[in-house]
């Protein structure tokens, strides 16, 4: 059984969906900085808190170290761990070279279809999978109005969520992400994967936190 090809071409499928429209940034841009407890990322155009307890780290964890198997974590511009807890945060990046308008166009059914699409790769390589998922279209409209408030720190919205549970190694693991869609770059678009990974019996430990990342997360347009 391949678990890189269960949630690796899972992931892949769903932000090959708005990669198919854009690309990934370029590299030349100034790398991310952390302020106290603020992370901001310049090339993404987004920023967030890290809660007190997770740090920064660069490669993954033994305890996490199963997401390997499952996903190229290279593609992550920013991991967080937290020792005590044994909970991983992770963050996924895309820019878009398209309007952030046309997404407009697509229907909660199309978006729905691409989140089934991935429940399907889940289910061919990974054993007593749980999974749930919301797809929140009319947030859309909500993030750009936030946009239009003011473009320079706004709140971006989440457009889907997912969250599994399955067993792995006699244990069960949990991993559950929102997607955030949002203006940038004056005439692009962005999204930014938040992910929470670890083990079903720390959930609880984690949950609180990861939730407050998520509340944290700000989109920074300050291009004219």
């Amino acid at each position: 059984m391949s678990f890189r090809l269960g949630l690796g071409r899972a992931v892949v499928s769903f932000l090959g969906f708005v990669i198919l429209f854009g690309a990934f940034g370029c590299k030349s841009t100034p790398s991310p900085i952390i302020v106290g407890d603020t992370y901001t990322n310049i090339e993404y155009e987004f920023s967030l808190k890290i809660p007190r307890g997770w740090e920064p780290v660069e490669a993954l964890p033994d305890r996490v170290g199963y997401l390997r198997m499952l996903a190229d974590t290279d593609r992550c511009s920013l991991l967080l761990y937290n020792e005590e807890s044994g909970g991983l945060i992770a963050i996924m990046n895309n820019t878009n070279r398209i309007a952030y308008e046309k997404y407009f166009d697509i229907s909660f059914e199309q978006w729905d279809k691409i989140i089934l699409k991935l429940k399907g790769s889940f289910e061919e390589d990974l054993q007593d999978l749980v999974f749930t998922h919301a797809v929140h279209t009319e947030n859309l409209y909500t993030t750009q109005q936030n946009y239009f408030v003011n473009q320079y720190a706004y709140k971006p919205e989440k457009i889907y969520r997912v969250e599994t549970s399955f067993a792995l190694d006699g244990q069960r693991a949990h991993l559950n992400f929102d997607s955030f869609l949002f203006p940038c770059r004056n005439s692009q678009s962005c999204e930014t994967i938040i992910i929470l990974t670890c083990l079903d019996s720390d959930l609880a430990q984690n949950q609180a936190d990861y939730q407050d990342v998520l509340y944290s997360l700000h989109a920074h347009d300050y291009y004219e």
